[in-house]
This record gives C-alpha cells, sequence and structure tokens, in this order.
C-alpha cells in the first residue's frame, strides 16, 4: 500500500513538473524612481521627494497553449508588494474570456504624464477606472465585463461610507474600438453600476467617454471627452481634493435623501518624436463636479510638458514639468518640477 502511495505522489509530481515545463514563462520587471520638487499654494513652501514608484513591477506573462494564458504582475504601492493584475485569458474561437484582475474596458489611456507616480492625468482630466477583479468578453474590438462594485458614498458633514448598502448586480462596462484606417482610431466606452442605501434609496452611477488617437510621422494626438453621474464610484475624480469632490453620491444618513453629482472632463496630448533616443509631449486636463442641491460646482485644470530621453533600450529619464490648480481661492495650486528614472529588464 504505501508503494502505491509512493507511486502515485511521484506521478503527481512528474505531472505538475511537467505542466509547469510546457508552460512559457516570459518575466519581466521595471525598477521607477521618481525624484520631483512641488510647490504648494498652501504649504507656501517648495518640498523634495525622492522614492521608489507604486507602480515599479514585476511579474511575468504567460503561455500554456495557443488558446490558454495568464498574466500575474506585482507593485510597490506603500513600500509592499501588492497585486496588479493577476488573470487567465482563454481564446475560445470567437473571442476571449478573461477571469481574474486586469484593466477594465474603460481603460483607454492617451497621456503618459509621470509626475505623482505615472499619474496620466488619472482624475485630473482621465476618467481611469483602474484595475478590479472581473469576468471579461472580447470579441475582436467588443469588450464587456462584469466588475467588483464599489459603494463608496459621502456622508453630509461627515466623509466617506460603505456602510447601509446592498449591491445586487455587478458594475458593467463595454466598449468599442473604430479602426479610421492608418494609425488613427476611435474608441467608445461606457459603463453603470448600482447599490442600495438603507434597502430603499438606490444610487445610480454612469460615464460615458469617447477617446481618439492619430499617430503621423512622428506626431502624435490624443483626445478623450466623458461624462457621468457619481462617477466617483467608477473612475478617479480629485476635483477638489476632499471626500466631497470625489465624484461620489452625497447621502443625508439622517433622511436618506441623496443628492447626485454631474461629472464631466476632457484631456488632450500632443506628442512628437525626434528621433529613438528625443521625444516630447504635453497634456492638458479638466474635470468638474456639479451636485444638484449645490448653487456652484467643483473642478480643477492641469497642464504638463515633458521631454523622455531614451538612454539605452529600456533604459529612460523623463523631465516634466507642471501644475495642478483647483478653482476654489481656497484650495491649493500645485507647481511641479522633476523627473522619472526608469529601467526595464
Amino acid at each position: 500500500m504505501k508503494k502505491q502511495i509512493v507511486g502515485l505522489l511521484s506521478a503527481m509530481v512528474f505531472l505538475c513538473a511537467g505542466t509547469a515545463i510546457a508552460s512559457d514563462w516570459n518575466f519581466y520587471g521595471s525598477a521607477r524612481v521618481s525624484t520631483f520638487w512641488e510647490d504648494s499654494d498652501l504649504k507656501d513652501q517648495v518640498d523634495f521627494s525622492e522614492g521608489l514608484q507604486s507602480n515599479a513591477r514585476i511579474g511575468a506573462k504567460v503561455k500554456v497553449s495557443d488558446e490558454l494564458t495568464g498574466r500575474f504582475e506585482y507593485g510597490t504601492s506603500g513600500g509592499n508588494a501588492n497585486i496588479r493584475l493577476l488573470y487567465g485569458a482563454w481564446d475560445f474561437g470567437a473571442g476571449t474570456l478573461t477571469v481574474g484582475q486586469d484593466y477594465t474596458p474603460m481603460y483607454l489611456p492617451v497621456s503618459c504624464q509621470v509626475w505623482n507616480d505615472d499619474n496620466g492625468l488619472h482624475g485630473y482630466g482621465d476618467p481611469y477606472p483602474g484595475r478590479h477583479p472581473q469576468i471579461k468578453l472580447k470579441f475582436d474590438e467588443f469588450q464587456i465585463a462584469a466588475i467588483s462594485t464599489n459603494t463608496t458614498y459621502y456622508t453630509v458633514g461627515g466623509g466617506t461610507s460603505s456602510a447601509n448598502t446592498q449591491v445586487v448586480i455587478p458594475r458593467i462596462e463595454v466598449s468599442y474600438g473604430i479602426n479610421m484606417g492608418g494609425n488613427a482610431g476611435i474608441d467608445i466606452a461606457a459603463g453603470y453600476t448600482t447599490f442600495e442605501y438603507n434597502d430603499n434609496e438606490d444610487v445610480d452611477s454612469y460615464v460615458i467617454m469617447i477617446r481618439s488617437t492619430a499617430q503621423i510621422a512622428g506626431f502624435k494626438l490624443g483626445t478623450v471627452v466623458f461624462y457621468g453621474q457619481n462617477a466617483g464610484n467608477m473612475i478617479a475624480c480629485n476635483t477638489s481634493g476632499t471626500d466631497y469632490g470625489k465624484g461620489y453620491a452625497a447621502i443625508n444618513t439622517g433622511t436618506g435623501q441623496v443628492d447626485d453629482v454631474e461629472n464631466f472632463g476632457a484631456e488632450i496630448v500632443v506628442g512628437y518624436t525626434f528621433d529613438e533616443m528625443f521625444a516630447i509631449e504635453a497634456g492638458f486636463g479638466s474635470m468638474q463636479n456639479e451636485y444638484d442641491s449645490a448653487s456652484s460646482g467643483d473642478g480643477l485644470f492641469a497642464y504638463y510638458l515633458q521631454a523622455p530621453i531614451t538612454l539605452a533600450p529600456g533604459v529612460t529619464i523623463t523631465p516634466e514639468i507642471g501644475l495642478i490648480d483647483y478653482y476654489e481661492d481656497t484650495q491649493d495650486q500645485i507647481t511641479y518640477f522633476g523627473a522619472k528614472w526608469q529601467i526595464n529588464f
């Protein structure tokens, strides 16, 4: 009996080892350090910071077969290893099924802004939806995904909360890409999510966005425009630096009344690549929130100019200067300058 058990265990180890060998593991990494000076009007001082970026990463792309692939990627958020990506994908012929944590269908970036850990104007004009657990189907240029739901809301006079909420259906996102010929295209995306507060008040969120991109003879152009309601539950909204300006619905926990917020914004990015070593890029973004019960809105605009320098394949230094300006006099204006240092391996 012992011989049979030993034989069975040996066979299982052999099969597992054979499967691992058969898979094609392509490991990669990216070390990223930021060095920036920030001049804050509210602090009335200039601060220098240097640190390992939270999106420095190490991971691998795995190919088991032509039909079955996977990927994992760990970052360094907060100085600790965190899961950025972890998913498997099955190509079933007519399309691809993805299960795990990945970028959602509304992830349509155009900016390469490096300040704030490669921020990319996220929350400053770019409707960044993030990476989330999801079940995603892709058919050519069409994607649809069921995604984990964010039930955060703003409690009037008391910050944010997720208490007394109920989720019945997942967040849904879709996107569709249209090739306009050459290196130009248009992408249309939308998302919807909902949850109940105190079993009787629905908090509905949606976002609609359009992206256009073009590259011609070294020049590039990218634009994004979006509109939404209670969009903070789906995208980054940094319109004031406070919870109330993050794009969440405001709920009076005493009366249960829901105050919806309209969100809209846009960004434009232009750039030119001189050669394999030098390039230049400029970007501008703006975002605005307007609550139903408020007499005025809250918003910001941001812009930057950068000049990426490629010293060798995978080795880049990106000097950048920019500004984040909140509309209200009592809110901050941040001017920054510095560089990102990156080596891919």
